[in-house]
């Protein structure tokens, strides 16, 4: 017969069996949830576990560990031996062409960026007035030399009558007078006429140097002013400017080799050599040059502007103009004594790592066993 037992606290009464089965089967599931949870946090924790403790991956971390010491020791070797910055541009001395003669153009033969050789006719101004000119000048010259020999035969004749005391004294000095005049006369007319030519010659603006023709502001019509700038011509021939700072320059030297990168062309890499070191810094060349001695005074580090020549500058097959960034790096030193501090540093970090990684590996698989 099945027990009843009531309760005090007003619920209603459960039969004994029924309490006595519900127990156990609240305790199976808790159990299996709690196995459950167990079996996921042991395997989770072999998975994490898995990863830091497998020998390749300790070796490929080791490996990496070698290759960035490499790196780093390269990376400090270049700074103890090099000297480089990135204030550095490509400069040049560009020719401005002006005409030595107003007129009009009647020519234009170049265009922008266009490669000219010395002596290229670049523009022609309208000839004709200065044709003119000259044959005016050609006509003046051959008038007075006209003269000249007429005025000299006087000069002679008045020189024999006077010593034959047939003139006076004045009337010789009158015919000696109008023989210098005349003669006077005729070398201003070949100077006028030399002129003349030189100006017939100006019509024509040749290219003094070779280079690229550059900020043409010319047009066929144009009435031109003497000193008018037309265009600006850039040699081939570049070099550049790198301002380092001050610190920087203790160990560098004329003649020392500087290897060169442009922005503008990634890939090339040019060489050169230090050709020079500017006695002074740029700030004090300026426009408004500072004066230290007013005012608080704020030590900052100067730039120094080193002039760096390029070699071999004809082979090069890409345009380098002014104002072009370039990056030098300069090898102030051999590095033969620095060469073995940092082997000595790289290889006993290189060291280090490998022993590291051998004793966690052999820890590891000890505790396997």
């Amino acid at each position: 017969m099945m027990k009843t037992e009531f309760s005090t606290d007003g619920e209603l009464p459960i039969p004994k069996e029924r309490e006595h089965r519900r127990g156990p089967v609240i305790q199976d599931h808790n159990d299996n949830r709690s196995e459950h949870v167990d079996a996921e946090d042991s395997s989770g924790k072999e998975k994490k576990q898995s990863l830091f403790r497998r020998p390749g991956v300790i070796i490929a971390a080791a490996a990496l560990a070698i290759v960035g010491i490499g790196y780093g020791a390269f990376a400090m070797f270049h700074s103890f031996t090099h000297e480089s910055t990135d204030d550095a541009f490509v400069d040049v001395h560009t020719v401005s062409m002006a005409p030595k003669v107003a007129g009009r153009v009647a020519v234009v033969r170049v265009d922008d960026n266009q490669l000219v050789k010395k002596g290229d006719v670049l523009v022609e101004i309208d000839p004709r007035d200065f044709q003119v000119a000259l044959a005016q000048a050609k006509a003046n010259l051959a008038k007075d030399k006209a003269t000249q020999i007429q005025t000299d035969l006087n000069e002679k004749r008045a020189l024999n009558l006077f010593s034959q005391n047939v003139i006076s004294t004045q009337e010789r000095d009158t015919n000696v007078a109008t023989a210098e005049s005349s003669r006077a006369a005729v070398h201003a007319d070949e100077a006028a006429v030399e002129q003349a030519e030189l100006n017939l010659g100006y019509t024509k603006i040749t290219a003094p140097i070779d280079g690229y023709v550059t900020k043409e502001a010319v047009a066929i019509g144009d009435y031109l002013q003497v000193g008018q700038t037309l265009m600006a011509l850039v040699p081939p021939r570049v070099w550049v400017i790198a301002n380092f700072k001050e610190t920087q320059l203790r160990s560098m030297r004329p003649g020392q080799p500087v290897t060169i990168s442009v922005d503008a062309y990634p890939g090339l890499k040019l060489e050169g050599r230090i050709d020079s070191v500017q006695a002074g810094s740029g700030a004090a060349f300026s426009l408004l040059p500072p004066e230290n001695a007013t005012g608080n005074y704020v030590k900052v580090v100067q730039r120094v502007p080193v002039k760096i020549v390029l070699d071999e500058q004809q082979q090069l097959q890409r345009v380098l103009g002014p104002g072009m960034s370039v990056v030098p790096s300069v090898t102030v030193s051999d590095g033969a004594g620095v060469v073995f501090e940092v082997a000595s540093i790289a290889t006993i970090l290189a060291a280090g790592v490998v022993v590291g990684a051998a004793l966690w590996i052999r820890r590891i698989r000890k505790e396997e066993s």
